[in-house]
């Protein structure tokens, strides 16, 4: 019975694990999409600004400046996120809690074996 539930346990960790890259690579897909409609879409959307009026400089370079800047701290965050799922998924405090306590165990258990 406690072999079942390690093994469900095992592949509810397993399931949210891929759920988690799931999203990531999701994420990836609609930065990479939304990018490239910004790239075709970049001087209809200035246009958009200069045909109601608001053609001053500094308005149509922050403009300019926002919608390339949006793309880039979206890809910097995933970029973060990315090196979290994938470089520490098994530096978390959380496992390392988790090893040291089975390696404790095992190891009171082989004390036990010797007596």
């Amino acid at each position: 019975m406690e072999r079942r539930n390690i093994k469900a346990e095992k592949y509810e960790k397993a399931m949210d694990r891929v759920k988690t890259e799931r999203k990531f690579y999701l994420a990836i897909v609609r930065l990479f999409i939304f990018s490239i409609l910004l790239f075709f879409l970049n001087d209809s959307i200035l246009q958009l600004f200069i045909d109601r009026g608001l053609d001053n400089e500094h308005i149509v370079y922050w403009v300019n400046w926002s919608l390339w800047c949006t793309p880039v701290i979206i890809a910097i965050i995933l970029f973060i996120k990315g090196i979290w799922l994938f470089g520490f998924k098994n530096k978390s405090p959380r496992k390392w809690e988790e090893r040291r306590i089975k390696k404790i165990m095992r190891e009171e258990d082989s004390f036990k074996k010797l007596d």
